[in-house]
């Protein structure tokens, strides 16, 4: 399987589709994550508007949160589609016997916009579900893991070991550079200079994967990231397609 390698919308939030595609493509990239419902400039053109630009859109995120009974807003259910993944948090507590029937509600719910418990994809983050929960959650629910590294780290001592044990379930990463001695306080920061090592080793743990994407607030590192990624995965040329968007 070929990994997919790009930018999350986050750390580019005021570009719109077309230039978050462009600067994507520039880097050597192919692929986006997108939050909706936080404003961020991609929402003006949609997925349309990425796609249309040459690059592939490997999963929505929401800000539902699994065992607190909410839906999407309107805002994030537009950008909800068929086939392509989204991105929630768990609540942790949210396998308690109060609270198993409402997360559970949520994944169906969820499943019916995009086609399949399977692409409803569960981030490791620090506040919400701990890894033991996760494992659980997955395995009942029949969704998937979403690996932030820097939620991972904050919420397990040893991120390798725990990256390993929700291996069958992760399909996504995310990467974030950051102090990996001190995730709880760390700010972002350049991912080769600060974890490189590190996250590596996470991600060889978590095994295949259809995409790996940085999302950093340290944007003037952001072609040096995506490079260090595209050398652990080497990829294909850029696609052809929406080429146009970026003469």
């Amino acid at each position: 399987m070929t990994t997919m390698i790009g930018l999350s919308s986050g750390s580019a939030a005021g570009l719109g589709a077309t230039e978050l595609a462009r600067l994507v493509r520039s880097l050597g990239g192919t692929a986006v994550d997108v939050r909706a419902g936080k404003g961020h400039g991609w929402q003006r053109e949609g997925l349309a508007g990425l796609r249309a630009a040459g690059v592939e859109v490997c999963f929505v995120g929401v800000g539902t949160v699994l065992g607190d009974g909410a839906a999407p807003t309107g805002d994030e259910r537009a950008f909800l589609e068929p086939g392509v993944p989204v991105k929630v948090f768990a609540a942790a507590g949210c396998l308690a016997a109060d609270r198993i029937g409402t997360t559970l509600a949520q994944v169906r719910e969820l499943a019916e916009l995009v086609g399949g418990p399977e692409l409803v994809l569960v981030e490791t983050h620090h506040g919400y579900a701990s890894v033991p929960e996760l494992v659980e959650l997955v395995e009942r629910a029949g969704s998937r893991v979403l690996l932030d590294t820097m939620g991972l780290a904050r919420i397990h001592p040893d991120p390798v070991a725990a990256a390993a044990t929700l291996a069958p379930w992760t399909s996504h990463a995310q990467v974030k550079g950051f102090d990996w001695s001190a995730p709880d306080t760390s700010r972002h920061r350049p991912l080769a200079a600060s974890c490189a090592a590190e996250t590596r080793a996470v991600l060889t743990a978590a095994g295949a994967l259809r995409a790996v994407t940085v999302e950093s607030k340290a944007e003037a590192s952001l072609a040096e990231d995506v490079a260090l990624l595209r050398s652990w995965y080497p990829i294909d040329t850029a696609p052809e397609a929406g080429a146009e968007a970026l003469s």
